[in-house]
C-alpha cells in the first residue's frame, strides 16, 4: 500500500488556504473600493496636501486660458449710424419714467375702482335697501353698481 496522507494533506491545506483567500476577498475588495475612493477624492487630497495641489490646480489653470494672440484691434468708423445703437438722453429719460410712474398710478385707481364696485355688489346682494345709502356715499356711482354694466 502507498502512503496517501501526505499527498492529502497538502490538498487539504490548498482547499483550506482558497478558503481563507475567498473569505478576504470580499474585505480586501471594499479596502480597496474604499483606498481608491479617498485617493481620488480632491477634497482629501486638498486637505492632505494643500500647497502641492494649490499649485497643480494654478498650473492647470493656466494651461487652460488661452494666451492672447498678437493682433491688432482695428477700428472701422462707418457713416450709417443704423447699426449702433442709440443713446437714451436725459429727456428721454424723464418721459421714461413720467409714462411709468401714469401707469402705476392709473392701474392703482383702477384696483381701487374696482375693489369699490365690487365691495357695492356684495352689500347690495346683502341687504337692497342699502343702495341708497351707497349712491348717497359715492361708492355705487358706476353703472356696474346701479345694476346696469353696459351703459
Amino acid at each position: 500500500m502507498t502512503n496517501t496522507s501526505g499527498p492529502q494533506k497538502q490538498s487539504d491545506a490548498i482547499r483550506l488556504r482558497m478558503q481563507q483567500i475567498r473569505n478576504e476577498l470580499p474585505s480586501d475588495v471594499a479596502a480597496v473600493r474604499q483606498q481608491v475612493r479617498k485617493m481620488t477624492d480632491w477634497r482629501y487630497q486638498f486637505r492632505k496636501h494643500p500647497l502641492p495641489v494649490i499649485g497643480v490646480v494654478m498650473v492647470v489653470g493656466y494651461l487652460l486660458v488661452p494666451s492672447p494672440k498678437n493682433r491688432r484691434d482695428v477700428i472701422v468708423h462707418t457713416e450709417s449710424s443704423a447699426t449702433a445703437p442709440a443713446k437714451r438722453g436725459m429727456i428721454s429719460g424723464i418721459v421714461a419714467a413720467a409714462a411709468t410712474m401714469a401707469l402705476r398710478s392709473g392701474a392703482s385707481m383702477l384696483t381701487h375702482h374696482v375693489s369699490q364696485m365690487v365691495m357695492a355688489r356684495q352689500v347690495a346682494a346683502v341687504d337692497p335697501s342699502s343702495i341708497s345709502q351707497l349712491q348717497a356715499s359715492g361708492m355705487a356711482s358706476s353703472p356696474i353698481a346701479n345694476g346696469d354694466p353696459f351703459s
